[in-house]
């Protein structure tokens, strides 16, 4: 009996301050909301996701859209992977590739200096070429070529 009457009282002194720092807490600043019974998604992260594409590129000198490029078992196996939108926005899998303002800047650049757009070289993406006795290819991506 006095053993019960010790852990009741020992766990009263312990519960009661945590219940009263519970009640005294801010509220959280995000509400969660429920999409389904079993899954609870953020606000801030309820964005909607964008629908990767199911099926592969033909080939990697296509203008395809709305198929992913698996550089690691097609091409020369030394590309990067990428999928392009429906609407043929090429998105990589590395995200260092896929700033806008580079590639742009990239692209002024090459057709500042006179090389002819490609597209598509060996897996690779936004490649320009200057064709001469010697042959340069560069693609946005760091492959260079030299024929």
């Amino acid at each position: 009996m006095k053993i019960a009457v010790i852990i009741a009282a020992a766990s009263s002194l312990a519960i009661a301050p945590l219940a009263s720092a519970l009640v005294d807490s801010p509220k959280p600043s995000r509400s969660i909301t429920t999409t389904e019974p079993s899954r609870f998604v953020l606000d801030s992260t309820a964005a909607r996701l964008p629908k990767l594409p199911t099926k592969a590129c033909k080939d990697d000198d296509s203008n395809s859209v709305n198929c992913y490029w698996d550089a690691a078992k097609r091409g020369n196996g030394k590309g990067h992977s990428y999928y392009v939108t429906a609407k043929g926005q090429v998105v990589y899998l590395n995200p260092k590739l896929n700033n806008e303002a580079a590639r742009t800047k990239f692209a002024r650049a090459k057709k500042a200096a006179g090389w002819d757009y490609w597209g598509e070289v060996g897996g690779h993406r936004l490649c320009w070429a200057k064709v001469g006795d010697t042959s340069y290819i560069q693609c946005f991506d760091g492959f260079r070529e030299t024929s």
